[in-house]
């Protein structure tokens, strides 16, 4: 006997993503219309244009789930832009480029910041982290991710990329 675990997968031929003029993204889905969704990777550092999560907002604090888009590929190219700019805007990460410096205050951990944007632009940011330990995370031998209290995800692609000093102040972080 074979058992065959329902997560809940869209059916992409019954769905049709669209832009609303609020900004949002909506989705019309088996005679269900959804003017506001909220899009999630289930595995974002693995695969994170495979297994979506596609959500309805009920209040600030919770999401009622409409399925898992198993692929962004099995749509159409107007319907993966729409997903995909949606999935840039959600998890905006920009490049680390150099780490000018590295403070110690009251907890957290006060980070200057060298960043590429997605359009190439470079600009300096603050950003401040707590607990180092669950928010500065390698994710392979040579790449790390910093998140800030503000939920913004900053990348370092290729830490062999850094300057030595940018290397030494990051070193201390980086478990």
């Amino acid at each position: 006997m074979e058992s065959i675990m329902d997560i809940g997968l869209l059916d992409v031929s019954q769905a049709e993503f669209y832009n609303t003029t609020g900004g949002f993204v909506g989705l019309r889905y088996k005679g269900e219309d959804y003017p506001h969704i909220v899009l999630r990777r289930c595995l974002p550092m693995q695969q994170p244009f495979n297994y979506i999560s596609v959500a309805f907002p009920i209040d600030n604090d919770k999401d009622e789930e409409i399925g898992i888009l198993k692929a962004v590929d099995d749509l159409s190219s107007s319907q993966r832009e729409i997903i995909m700019t949606e999935l840039d805007n959600r998890y905006y990460s920009p490049e680390v480029l150099d780490v000018i410096s590295v403070h110690d205050k009251l907890g957290y951990v006060w980070f200057n910041l060298q960043l590429k944007t997605k359009t190439g632009a470079e600009l300096r940011k603050d950003c401040f982290v707590k607990d180092v330990s669950r928010n500065i995370r390698m994710l392979s031998e040579n790449s790390v991710i910093i998140f800030d209290v503000d939920g913004n995800r900053y990348i370092v692609n290729d830490l062999s990329r850094l300057n030595q000093k940018a290397l030494r102040k990051l070193d201390a972080y980086l478990f």
